[in-house]
């Protein structure tokens, strides 16, 4: 293999730059005005509700061209959800659907009328990007099934959310966003009392991870069309998405091996303490402090009270055992003061404990307002009104002002007359840059030397065995620590990308010390909390304290695509390794920043952990049993969810240099990406200064009933139900077999001003079922209802088994051990996963092969602890 010291050229499409973004036959976008990064791409979302609108919404930020079907009169059912101007009900003034759709054109548009089907397909021979969410059986019924779309549109991809997946015994199940979440057994595991029953967030978590999955994987898809040879077809699950990312990847593991696995407790991170939410003078706070040093900083912070020096809280883990004794004496201490003041003295003193903020705090942030993460917006019905803006901050290439989310119907003339005028076909001298032969979006990289033995995948619809993998070429180096940053070189990695996470055993990273261990040997190799959530990143040694591994470091930059880094502020630029450095030796470096709060404004500064992400971005002010206090989600789902949000904002980068051949710094601030979850509650407070808080497992926006968790037979067992028509009203009082009580529930209105006496009524009913047996039941009435899984159910679930959701792998080391696979199915190329890596599995391959370096040398950089 011959070493890759200098760059490779590299051939760019930067003619594109100037091609006319909104040319051709259907007309100019909502904003045709903004050369954005993804100007002249043109996107057909057919959605409702939350997970395919904010999937196409992303590419709308960034300039994309996206065509919105909405049902004739009706319109998307957000656009009955709210909130709403004085809670005045108006399908266009409705805040969630406004957050969920600027910058789009909407038509009206029947995919089961002969008429609109032929007007469809017109749409789709136009369009790059289908993004759909509708019921895999309902899109079997209008012909718009996976394997019809492929066939009809080679180079269109696809991506489909749904529930459950589209293949699989749950692919036609009726579902909605709380029943995909809580089969995830992210409730059961993670948030709620063991007493009661298991919660979400207060927000569609599961629909909005999955949109921001699907837009990273359908980046790639469009920039690797040449690799893939065409189009494909992404079929994402909800609960998928959540169940691997999210529970799988520090759970599924430790049960695999054991049969060992933990409940949720209600009070924070039962491995370790302090890291959970406590009261304070006015409102909430987040103290975490793992780490020793955070720990001392705490103790300062608190006037280094003399019960926190007593040897029973010197260790993070002997402090999780003790956790019961440790809380109520921080809380004496946090009741004192004001969220501020103590986020601002443990900051200060090196401990990232943070406030809780409420969607009123967020709407005022004099942070976020100049970041412009909080945006004043036009809208031809709610006049001037706050918004939040795009999630990601390009030094190059973000749009300047988003066009506001459009009336219904508002581009039927529009469009209509461009089909009539050409209803077959796209219009010749139509300048389409994404229509263009696309060069390689990184020349780089060369296929890595697989360690382990690589997970089986499930076979998709198509499978083409002669395709490549879409990012094939790019390297990545990946500075990334604990989760995040490695959760954003996995999806790089998955998607066929050279990734090489840069560790040293001088600072063991914290994932690699997390028990259980495989065998139950105590070893940062052997750690199952991390493996499942590094898959895919490969691993070289360098302790960057020694000033020739920072050289090393920067020569490694020097021939990649990709920098990735989330560590606190600062931290880069004083090893050395900032951007401005990095872009020395390679100058068209994409560099993905990933600080807690962002690289710039005044809480740049803020030292942050995923958990307490939740914190500053106003979820955790959201979660909790209805009418109490915040519940603490009791791990970082930040930290995967940024992770993906932060691959998407590297691809805008690699789309950029393409078309332009500039490099550029990519500021993803966790706090911005993981705010977009509250979006619809945070447009209560802009329409109505009322801030959302706790609503248990009610709908966030009080759009359904019944909505929740209902209790089943056996401990602790539950069942999710959702009711959002009254169709299915009628579906769930004929499974129930028309109980008295339920005549007094036969509309919405109705049904949710009597909630309780709803919910105390199914709950009786349900008690006396088995979770599963009763899911099953209700579905054959066409009722959204599904088990709420706990940990040991992952690995038996059908719907998990059939489509390989969990996979069997050998470590480097030997063992075998059991993480999540593709959690994406895609239908030109499945991917194959290898596991986590061995610390320096890599070293030989990228010192020798990529470096050059010679045998002589690498041993003495090994004696040296450089290569350490």
């Amino acid at each position: 293999m011959t070493p890759r010291t200098t760059k490779p050229s590299r051939v760019l499409s930067a003619s594109c730059a100037g091609a006319d973004p909104m040319g051709g036959r259907l007309g100019g976008g909502a904003d045709a005005g903004t050369d954005g990064v993804l100007a002249g791409l043109r996107v057909v979302e057919l959605g409702s509700g939350v997970s395919a609108p904010f999937c196409a919404r992303l590419f709308a930020d960034y300039g994309a061209d996206v065509i919105k079907l909405e049902p004739p009169a009706k319109g998307d059912e957000s656009r009955r959800w709210g909130p709403f101007p004085q809670d005045v009900p108006d399908p266009e003034k409705s805040g969630s659907f406004f957050f969920l759709n600027t910058g789009k054109r909407s038509i009206q548009l029947d995919p089961a009328l002969p008429r609109d089907r032929a007007r469809l397909a017109s749409l789709l021979a136009d369009a790059d990007l289908f993004i759909e969410n509708q019921r895999p059986s309902q899109m079997r019924d209008w012909g718009l099934d996976p394997g019809s779309l492929t066939e009809a549109y080679p180079d269109l991809v696809t991506v489909s959310i749904t529930p459950y997946g589209c293949t699989g015994p749950y692919a036609d199940w009726n579902g909605y966003d709380l029943n995909a979440y809580h089969l995830t057994a992210c409730g059961s595991r993670y948030c709620g009392r063991i007493d009661e029953a298991p919660l979400e967030q207060g927000t569609f978590s599961s629909e909005f991870f999955a949109a921001v999955a699907g837009a990273a994987w359908a980046m790639a898809s469009l920039l690797g069309r040449h690799l893939l040879g065409g189009g494909q077809h992404l079929d994402v699950a909800c609960s998928e998405v959540v169940a691997a990312l999210f529970v799988g990847s520090q759970n599924i593991g430790a049960y695999a091996q054991d049969g060992r696995y933990e409940k949720r407790s209600g009070r924070g991170m039962s491995l370790a303490a302090p890291a959970s939410i406590l009261p304070c003078a006015d409102g909430h706070v987040w103290i975490i402090a793992l780490e020793t040093a955070q720990w001392h900083g705490l103790r300062r912070a608190m006037g280094n009270p003399e019960w926190a020096c007593v040897e029973l809280f010197d260790d993070m883990f002997e402090r999780g055992r003790n956790s019961d004794i440790l809380y109520p004496l921080l809380e004496d201490w946090t009741r004192q003061y004001p969220k501020l003041e103590i986020m601002d003295r443990c900051q200060a003193e090196g401990c990232p404990a943070t406030a809780l903020f409420t969607t009123e705090d967020l709407a005022r942030s004099s942070h976020l307002l100049g970041r412009g993460a909080v945006v004043e917006m036009s809208h031809p019905k709610l006049g001037r009104v706050l918004n939040l803006g795009a999630p990601i901050r390009l030094d190059d290439g973000l749009p300047v002002e988003r066009a506001s989310a459009p009336l219904l119907g508002a581009s039927d003339a529009e469009i209509g007359a461009a089909l009539c005028a050409a209803p077959s076909g796209v219009s010749a001298d139509a300048p389409r840059p994404w229509r263009t032969p696309r060069s390689s979006v990184g020349a780089r990289g060369s296929a890595p030397r697989p360690a382990g033995r690589a997970g089986s995948s499930a076979e998709p619809h198509g499978d083409e065995r002669g395709a490549r993998l879409p990012l094939e070429g790019v390297r990545v180096a990946n500075f990334g620590w604990a989760w995040a940053g490695p959760a954003a070189g996995q999806v790089l990695g998955l998607l066929g990308a050279e990734v090489y996470k840069i560790e040293t055993r001088a600072r063991i990273d914290i994932n690699r010390t997390l028990p259980p261990f495989a065998g139950g040997v105590p070893d940062p190799d052997r750690s199952l909390q991390n493996h499942a959530g590094w898959a895919g990143n490969g691993s070289v040694q360098l302790n960057l304290k020694k000033p020739e591994a920072r050289e090393l470091a920067r020569s490694l930059v020097a021939v990649s695509d990709v920098a990735i880094e989330n560590f606190g502020p600062g931290v880069m630029d004083k090893l050395e390794l900032g951007y401005d450095r990095l872009r020395e030796v390679c100058p068209d470096l994409i560099m993905v920043s990933m600080p807690g709060a962002g690289t710039s404004g005044p809480l740049s500064h803020l030292r942050t952990y995923g958990n307490s992400l939740g914190g500053i971005s106003g979820i955790d002010e959201l979660t909790g049993y209805f009418g109490e206090g915040p519940i603490p989600m009791e791990n970082a789902f930040a930290d995967p969810y940024t992770g993906v949000a932060a691959a998407w904002s590297a691809l805008l980068a690699l789309e950029q240099r393409r078309r332009t051949g500039r490099g550029q710094r990519v500021d993803c601030s966790q706090q911005e990406a993981l705010m977009q979850l509250v979006g619809p509650l945070f447009m209560d407070y802009a329409l109505n200064t009322r801030c959302a808080g706790t609503a248990g497992n009610r709908h966030p926006l009080g759009a359904a009933a019944p909505h929740g968790v209902f209790p089943c037979q056996g401990e602790d067992r539950w069942i999710s139900i959702v009711v959002c028509t009254d169709q299915e009203w009628r579906g769930l009082v004929q499974a129930m077999d028309d109980p008295a009580w339920s005549r007094s529930f036969d509309d919405l209105a109705s049904r949710l001003a009597g909630i309780d006496a709803l919910h105390e009524h199914l709950s009786r009913w349900t008690a006396g079922f088995q979770d599963r047996e009763l899911a099953e039941h209700l579905q054959s009435h066409g009722v959204a209802a599904a088990p709420v899984l706990d940990v040991a159910d992952l690995l038996s679930d059908p719907q998990y088994i059939a489509r390989e959701t969990f996979i069997e792998v050998t470590h480097p080391l030997g063992f075998e051990e059991t993480i999540y696979g593709a959690y994406i199915k895609a239908s030109r190329r499945p991917v194959e996963v290898r596991p986590g890596p061995a610390i320096g599995q890599d070293n030989d391959y990228v010192f020798r092969e990529i470096l050059g370096l010679s045998e002589r040398r690498i041993r003495q950089l090994v004696a040296d602890e450089v290569i350490y």
